[in-house]
């Protein structure tokens, strides 16, 4: 199968007065093609910071950015200039931002702002890429899109304004979209309807997509594959399906396990002990130790690599679970 995106060692550190906030710590990726893969796990884990580095979005300084490998279709990002990223950037390589509102130009009508991708990578004259664009709003399900090409953000719904996002995604056909918390700020309904969108435009166009979220429900209708990342490392790598019906990682079960379900006869809610460590003054050894049941003196003075656990599954931790949510042990 075709690789897209291969990414190894990826470290962001950014240093404050506090100390040095170790943001993400020696993450590897790798995306197919037409597959999507999902980057799961809390707020303030790494996620969104991974995606930014692999577009090359973050300043550096303030950041501290190192990595073996960042190859995109075979091409080294690394090497690439800053001028040679913005041709990338759109085209070839694109991001759906988490809040379309300030992913937006308040400025400038949505219809400008797709028309841009079209001049700016095609050289489509004026009324050219504007046909392109109201194509565009059409086939991501915008109602008279001619109009609402001409709408500001703030006239347009928090789900249009989404859409419209989606539409400026696709535009160029890309070969690898990541979407960060794509519906976040949106209601179940019009979520259902944007992921929809989303994963139609994603098969139709042939389009690889990295999927940020800490949603499992979307990760269940979305993702191929999944990598979970705790505190700036990746925990469990493993298909969705097999992750869902057998995790490894305590923390991994822990996230399934916090997810309501109307057949839950005890009628609790259940939570993961504790609180994510801070970037700042992470625990020695594995970093999930301090709200893991399992956690033995080992786990406090090591930090587990991630091994393999069968075909296509890796899992960091020196106790992994079985079948039933036991120990291996």
């Amino acid at each position: 199968m075709e690789q897209v995106l291969k990414l190894r060692n990826l470290k962001v550190v950014f240093p404050t007065d506090y100390g040095l906030i170790r943001a993400v710590e020696g993450v590897d990726l790798d995306i197919y093609h037409r597959e999507c893969v999902a980057l799961v796990g809390e707020s303030g884990c790494g996620k969104s910071v991974t995606s930014q580095a692999v577009m090359r979005l973050l300043d550096s300084p303030p950041a501290l950015i190192r990595m073996d490998v960042l190859e995109f279709d075979g091409r080294d990002l690394t090497q690439c200039t800053e001028a040679e990223m913005q041709e990338i950037r759109g085209k070839e390589l694109a991001m759906i931002f988490q809040d379309a509102m300030t992913s937006l130009n308040p400025v400038m009508t949505v219809g400008n702002q797709i028309d841009e991708m079209y001049r700016r990578h095609y050289g489509d004259s004026k009324q050219a890429a504007r046909e392109k664009t109201v194509h565009a709003l059409e086939l991501i399900g915008i109602p008279e899109p001619k109009e609402r090409a001409n709408s500001f953000p703030h006239q347009l719904s928090g789900g249009m304004r989404q859409r419209v996002l989606l539409a400026m995604a696709f535009a160029c056909m890309p070969k690898l979209i990541i979407a960060d918390e794509p519906t976040t700020a949106l209601d179940v309904t019009i979520q259902a309807q944007v992921l929809k969108t989303l994963r139609g435009m994603q098969r139709g166009c042939g389009t690889s997509l990295l999927l940020v979220t800490h949603d499992l429900s979307v990760v269940a209708k979305m993702a191929d594959r999944v990598y979970v990342m705790y505190a700036g490392k990746i925990v469990e790598k493993a298909p969705v399906k097999e992750l869902f019906t057998n995790p490894h990682h305590p923390y991994t079960v822990g996230l399934m396990a916090a997810v309501p379900r109307l057949t839950d006869e005890k009628k609790k809610f259940t939570q993961i002990p504790g609180t994510v460590p801070s970037p700042v003054h992470k625990p020695s050894g594995c970093y999930f130790h301090p709200r893991c049941e399992y956690a033995t003196e080992r786990c406090r003075r090591e930090m587990p690599r991630l091994e393999p656990m069968g075909r296509d599954r890796q899992v960091r931790c020196f106790h992994p679970l079985g079948v039933g949510g036991k120990s291996s042990d």
